[in-house]
């Protein structure tokens, strides 16, 4: 401790040689449809000293001397709904860079008049979305114990639940993650998280840093038909572009390891890189005796990102181009106790070693094809592997495989989007075409070897290597009768070639906006996805011949019907009250085809099935989702969010609905942050998130004796029918920013900052004094300190 409030010191006195007052915010301001520059529209800064100007003919504008902090930004001009960019922070050291896509009005017949009806909360698809979180990198970083990452930050918004405190994976409405779509740049990408879990969509922190982010946004359901391949949620993620006219550079360092970035013009004004590198470990805080995920346990991870972008000189087709790129390493180890006398379990003498690899490179153009539409291509080479192997180890530290997975996944991607505005400049209902297309060539391998606990002999359970195609289509209009009400009919294809499987989607949502302030909206859509590759492949020795089969390969894709209601107020106090209710039916979903057993896929939370299915089984979750948030406006923030809700599952044997593994019927959050500044501008930051939900439910252990095993008895009669105790983790987080020539930041999160230690329904181990399985307990009181500096 004498050590951290050592280092606490340094950097504050450090911090003190710095000054200054204001910042910039500069930017460019399109047409939405058109995609040509805005000339002359209005930007003003929201504050009392009322800063503002006008675009040039090239759509840009600069705005020096902005007070440093938190603003609003409102761009507005004739024949264009207002344009709203809130919880801005300037900082004096870093532009602030904004590309604003004005939304055209649609023309009254009632004389000239032009009425506009601005929702603050845009959706990034153009579309009128239902259920989706738009947000920034400085709101996740503004937030307690986000860790910079944005699966973490949706743990707690409206309908997602927190359940283990190592994990980000994000479980919305009761569906598993396994159905989240993670998009970068306009491509699907595999799972981008270190520690991934295979077949799935979570892991242990994702591979997104904040320094590179641009606004994205977050989807919980109904999405519109722009997305496929997905039934419970979707992160729609956007590269920023580095700087065009000055180098910055931002140095995040801490506990949990270093973060460097760098951006500036290559040819200034024409084009740009970005570039960033992370390296992690918990081997300080291991050292320090506060071990995250286990005592046992050290890991490490690091990635690498970067865009750079090109513009176009705007006398021909050609607007802009980007090249990027991500990727990721991680590796996890668990060794045996130490020293061997300690043994008193199995668990004692069990070993893994785990990594998972990820990366991808991409590039993207922009078209002009007219004078209302545009044409986006993109292609992109990714690919994926995970490695885990577990052990047992004798008392000469000699190791026995029990376990071996090794699963690569690539991917080539071609993607397609146009936009054209169909209705002329004058009508009275405005109309646009959404139309696109995605080509996937994937290419599997897929290894996994286990020992027999009968013949303890090795096994291979699967054994497969391919390629296939997966392709999908979309397209929708976009029906704008009057500035109050929207229409967005449209349809989503699905095929894959590996088994010539197909899900045909419509999709349905409308907006109807009672006033500047109020809005009722309504989605309907069938969403279908691709089981987890190596699902398909489940390999079974027919006892009458001998010969391999794979009774899996023909099962259809499962589907989800989402239906949603929703209501928004915004307040003339920057205060917004949502209430959204939802119903959701699962069919086709994979079943043991077993009647003996109740065997749901979707109760998996990561890997691939390894027992015949059938696709009979049923699910069902409805709700309803509330949240309460106050905006930054005098520089504090309140976002209180509670969902009530019911998960269940069937399979064709049972007349009888389950609760699904993610079925805790409650889930809450309150995220809360206040900013106090100082005589010469810099701030003092207090925030505290509280993460809730009531208990998911596990399947209970058999009234049999209790036995030192590696796998407790479980009651498979009764699958998910009791729970554990609620989940609850309150964090904390202190910050200290001083803005001068060079901007720093000092913080200390406090994460589960009252030591309450959550029971991990997980992972269930034998304890051999009391003779009883019991539950691991999660962290408790983790202090995190780190360190920004921009320059």
């Amino acid at each position: 401790m004498q050590r951290l409030l050592l280092l606490l010191s340094c950097l504050f006195v450090f911090g003190q040689a710095f000054g200054q007052k204001t910042g910039v915010i500069r930017g460019v301001v399109f047409d939405r449809d058109t995609h040509e520059p805005v000339e002359f529209a209005n930007v003003l800064v929201l504050s009392p000293e009322g800063i503002g100007t006008t675009t040039g003919i090239d759509g840009t504008f600069r705005l020096e001397g902005v007070p440093v902090g938190f603003q609003n930004v409102e761009i507005s001009f004739i024949g264009y709904d207002s344009h709203y960019e809130n919880r801005i922070e300037v900082r004096t050291a870093k532009e602030v860079v904004l590309e604003i896509n004005l939304k055209p009005t649609p023309v009254q017949i009632e004389g000239v008049e032009v009425v506009a009806y601005s929702n603050k909360m845009e959706s990034l698809s153009d579309v009128p979305t239902l259920s989706y979180r738009p947000f920034r990198p400085k709101e996740i970083e503004l937030e307690a114990s986000n860790a910079n990452d944005p699966g973490r930050w949706a743990i707690s918004q409206p309908g997602v639940q927190a359940s283990r405190d190592t994990r980000s994976d994000v479980v919305v409405r009761g569906n598993s993650s396994v159905g989240i779509l993670w998009r970068l740049e306009g491509i699907d990408i595999p799972n981008p998280n270190h520690f991934a879990r295979r077949g799935s969509s979570g892991g242990g922190i994702t591979i997104f840093s904040m320094s590179m982010l641009d606004r994205s946004q977050f989807s919980s359901g109904a999405f519109s038909a722009n997305y496929g391949n997905a039934f419970s949620g979707v992160f729609d993620m956007r590269f920023r572009r580095g700087n065009l006219e000055q180098r910055e550079h931002t140095v995040r360092a801490g506990i949990l390891g270093l973060d460097v970035s760098t951006e500036g013009p290559i040819q200034p004004g024409q084009s740009s890189y970005l570039v960033n590198y992370r390296y992690s470990t918990l081997g300080i805080l291991n050292n320090l005796g506060i071990f995250l995920v286990g005592e046992r346990i050290d890991n490490t991870f690091q990635d690498l990102s970067f865009k750079t972008y090109f513009k176009g000189n705007g006398k021909g087709a050609f607007q802009n181009a980007s090249f990027w790129g991500i990727g990721g390493l991680s590796s996890e180890i668990e060794s045996p106790v130490d020293p061997v006398d300690e043994w008193v379990s199995i668990a004692d003498k069990t070993a893994y070693s785990f990594e998972t690899n990820m990366g991808a490179l991409g590039v993207n153009t922009n078209w002009k094809t007219g004078k209302n539409s545009f044409l986006q291509l993109a292609v992109a080479g990714m690919g994926q592997q995970v490695t885990v192997q577990d052990d047992t180890v004798d008392v000469n530290l000699n190791a026995t495989m029990i376990n071996r997975e090794d699963f690569i996944n690539n991917r080539l991607t071609f993607a397609a989007h146009y936009n054209d505005v169909l209705s002329g400049d004058t009508a009275r209902t405005r109309v646009r075409l959404f139309a696109g297309a995605y080509a996937s060539q994937m290419f599997y391998n897929l290894q996994h070897d286990s020992l027999s606990f009968v013949s303890f002999e090795e096994s291979t359970i699967m054994d497969v290597e391919g390629n296939t195609t997966l392709i999908q289509a979309y397209a929708q209009l976009l029906i704008e009768p009057s500035p109050r009400f929207s229409i967005t009919p449209g349809v989503h294809l699905l095929n894959l070639l590996l088994n010539n499987t197909t899900s045909v989607e419509p999709r349905l949502s409308a907006l109807y906006r009672l006033n500047e302030t109020q809005s009722l909206s309504f989605g309907y859509g069938l969403h279908g996805r691709m089981l987890p590759i190596g699902t398909y492949f489940t390999q079974i020795r027919n006892p009458e011949n001998g010969q391999i089969e794979m009774p899996n390969m023909d099962l259809e894709m499962p589907q989800a019907h989402h239906l949603v209601l929703a209501y928004d107020v915004f307040t003339d106090k920057r205060l917004h009250l949502r209430a959204e209710a939802y119903y959701q039916r699962m069919n086709r979903v994979p079943v043991g085809s077993d009647t003996s057993t109740i065997y749901w896929l979707f109760n998996d939370i990561q890997g691939y099935s390894t027992v015949p299915l059938t696709g009979g089984g049923e699910g069902r979750n409805y709700g309803l989702d509330l949240i309460v948030e106050k905006f930054f406006e005098d520089e504090s923030q309140v976002r209180v969010s509670a969902s009530v809700f019911d998960s269940k599952f069937r399979v064709p044997h049972r007349d009888e609905w389950f609760n699904t593994q993610y079925n805790s019927r409650v889930s809450a959050s309150i995220v809360g942050s206040k900013v106090w500044r100082t005589k010469e501008d810099n701030k003092w930051i207090l925030a505290t998130k509280v993460l809730f939900n009531g208990g998911l439910p596990l399947t209970p252990l058999l009234d049999v004796p209790v036995v030192n095993s590696v796998f407790p008895p479980l009651d498979i009669e009764n699958p998910f029918g009791e729970a554990i105790q609620p989940y609850i983790r309150p964090d904390l987080r202190i910050a200290y920013q001083k803005n001068g020539a060079v901007t720093w930041l000092l913080a200390l999160d406090i994460q589960n900052f009252i030591s309450y230690r959550n029971v991990d329904g997980l992972e269930r181990n034998y304890d051999p004094v009391n003779n009883e399985w019991v539950f691991r307990r999660q962290s408790g009181l983790t202090p995190l300190i780190s360190y920004r500096i921009d320059f």
